[in-house]
């Protein structure tokens, strides 16, 4: 009897166990969905449990968002749900695996958007700044949403995974490439606008089309430059809120990673070339932590003084990272020390350099948030992971962006005005193949513009700097970026230590070594040679004078 209760009791509680953790996972899980989003310009959905390669193309879409200013909210579809009503401006991004709910949620706000557009239609002058549009970017998600929608007849299928795209730029600027998708959809009923001609197994379609408040493009592959350059396109398009096309913005001509120790001589060159060209131009050059005074240091600041008087501006590339474990603190220690070098020798860094995936790591961002202009290169970080958040935290700071060039040709020159960008220049390349990149820039339709004609500023451990009205503030005292010579000391002392003298009298010594092995070589050889002349004369049997070839002896 006593074991039977004992055996009752037990059954009894660990069914009351069981029942308490399954209401606590329920409760997570119900506090999981009701987990706000941060507030946002655009919300970008993508698919629950994403792939890598599809993450990096989601982060491109943000970075970009972020260079034209916007503050981007993303995050999986299930996590969105009860997010969507508060966004006007929503992106469904290869959306494969998704909660059901999801599609009536989209389609409350497409009937909303509907209903706004008819309302200000045939009123002058009205804008879109209330609209609520729908941009569906892949096919997957789209193709669903409008059978589940009762459109069934209003798309064109195919199963093909290959296409041509073409698209146009500007009037004279048609580009086209290969593109791949698992398979396609083209909407055909009632388009208010399509733009592009992607042509799939004998049909054509549209990069972009749109019918009232929804929008569609079927290609997803931000890895392609033309898919890519053509989505910022549209997408800037898409959240411009007036009629016309949206603010145009300039192209900079971009001497990169520009180091002291490089051919001086060749600098010169091109800076020359732009200068007689009348054309401005930016200098990135690299960090230094040490010997700001030395000879060859000097010589290099001499040139880029005389580039900053005269059209060209200076910006400053990030240290190079070498820190399996990041410390801001120590880089913010090496970036005052750089900067204070340069500016000793009369240089003055308007902006900062860095690598594209600062933009999503804390540290680096923070870092960032010293300098109002910030420019962004193709490069990426190794040691530098991206942090998994929900934002673009980036755009707080409200830094003015230069984005890296989307290149979709040899000449390398930007084909958008959506933000500005970057056309980077290798200062090693040959002088004709730099001449013919700036030929191409100065003939571009996207125009050029001087980094001297916005202000810039910055802060470091150290120092403030501030441009404005054309006037440069060092810790509040006027500074002017006028060139003057330097007067070099022609018996610069290197105040070498120990190890250095003893480095450099080993490097004398070596040369010495060297030439004296040379001189031992040559006239070894030169026996060798001569001994065997001898030899040769000593011991073979010269032929009989007269005796005809082939004779018998």
């Amino acid at each position: 009897m006593s074991c039977n209760m004992m055996s009752s009791l037990w059954k009894k509680g660990v069914f009351a166990t069981i029942c308490v953790i399954f209401l606590l996972f329920s409760y997570d899980i119900a506090q999981a969905k009701e987990e706000s989003l941060p507030a946002g310009d655009i919300l970008i959905i993508y698919s629950d449990g994403a792939k890598n390669d599809d993450m990096k193309s989601i982060r491109s879409i943000v970075e970009y968002f972020t260079y034209q200013r916007f503050q981007v909210t993303y995050a999986p579809a299930s996590k969105c749900l009860n997010q969507i009503e508060k966004f006007n401006f929503i992106v469904c991004y290869k959306v494969e695996r998704y909660p059901k709910e999801l599609v009536d949620k989209l389609k409350d706000r497409e009937e909303k958007g509907n209903l706004i557009l008819r309302e200000r239609e045939g009123i002058k002058n009205s804008t879109g700044q209330n609209d609520i549009r729908l941009l569906f970017v892949g096919n997957e998600l789209l193709r669903y949403y409008l059978n589940e929608t009762g459109r069934k007849d209003t798309y064109m299928d195919s199963m093909k995974q290959t296409g041509k795209l073409q698209y146009n730029f500007s009037d004279f600027d048609l580009k086209e490439a290969l593109v791949k998708e698992e398979n396609f959809l083209f909407l055909t009923e009632n388009l208010d606008y399509q733009v592009g001609s992607l042509e799939v197994g004998g049909e054509k379609g549209y990069f972009c089309a749109k019918v009232e408040s929804l929008y569609h493009i079927p290609l997803t592959d931000m890895n392609n430059h033309l898919i890519k350059a053509a989505f910022i396109k549209e997408a800037a398009k898409w959240k411009w809120p007036y009629n016309g096309e949206p603010t145009t913005y300039a192209q900079y001509i971009v001497l990169d990673k520009v180091y002291p120790f490089q051919d001086a001589q060749k600098l010169l060159e091109i800076i020359t070339y732009l200068i007689e060209k009348k054309e401005p131009f930016v200098i990135s050059v690299m960090p230094i932590f040490q010997h700001g005074n030395y000879p060859a240091m000097q010589r290099f600041c001499e040139v880029l003084r005389y580039a900053q008087a005269n059209g060209g501006t200076i910006i400053m590339h990030s240290p190079t990272n070498q820190m399996p474990d990041f410390d801001k603190e120590i880089v913010n220690e090496y970036i005052t020390t750089a900067i204070r070098i340069y500016m000793e020798q009369g240089v003055y860094p308007m902006g900062f350099e860095v690598p594209k995936n600062w933009m999503f790591n804390k540290d680096t961002i923070e870092i960032m948030s010293r300098f109002r202009t910030v420019l962004v290169s193709q490069e990426e970080d190794a040691l530098i992971q991206s942090e998994d958040v929900t934002t673009n935290l980036v755009y707080k700071d409200g830094h003015q962006w230069i984005a890296p060039v989307i290149e979709l040709d040899d000449s390398g020159v930007s084909y958008l005005t959506t933000n500005s960008f970057a056309v980077c220049f290798d200062i090693t390349e040959d002088m004709e193949k730099i001449k013919d990149k700036i030929q191409a820039c100065i003939s571009s339709f996207v125009p050029l513009k001087s980094l001297w004609d916005i202000n810039h500023s910055f802060w470091t451990d150290e120092d403030i700097m501030e441009y404005k009205n054309q006037i440069i503030f060092i810790n509040k005292k006027r500074v002017e970026k006028d060139f003057n010579a330097t007067n070099y000391d022609e018996n610069f002392k290197y105040n070498r230590n120990t190890l250095q003298r003893y480095s450099k009298d080993l490097s004398r010594i070596n040369k010495r070594l060297v030439i004296a092995v040379a001189i031992v070589s040559s006239l070894f050889l030169t026996f060798i040679f001569t001994a065997r002349h001898r030899n040769k004369q000593t011991f073979f049997i010269k032929k009989e004078k007269g005796k005809k070839k082939g004779g018998k002896p």
